[in-house]
């Protein structure tokens, strides 16, 4: 399992565009079983994705398709963790 924090390159105002090609990226990765959890960061400065993968390469391959990739709204980074303890069965690895 994988956390990918993300932290904005600029102001999210500019690319409502980008926001909106990224939040169908997201829902696209829970309808394939990719994403476990996610949302912004408090403060507003990026945002955290809990996400199951085989391997690293594997997850950043994943999220080359993110538009706020493409297009440089933010960058990521990739922290591997294995769930000793979770509130679901299916998530303790």
């Amino acid at each position: 399992m994988f956390v990918i924090a993300s932290t904005y390159t600029r102001p999210l105002s500019r690319d409502e565009a980008v926001v909106s090609e990224h939040l169908a990226f997201v829902d696209r990765c829970y309808d394939d079983g990719k994403f476990v959890a996610s949302g912004p960061r408090q403060p507003f400065t990026g945002g955290l994705i809990i996400a199951h993968g085989d391997n690293e390469d594997q997850v950043r391959a994943l999220m080359q398709d993110d538009p706020f990739v493409r297009d440089g709204v933010a960058h990521y980074e990739f922290m591997s963790f294995r769930p000793s303890k979770a509130i679901h069965p299916d998530l303790v690895e």
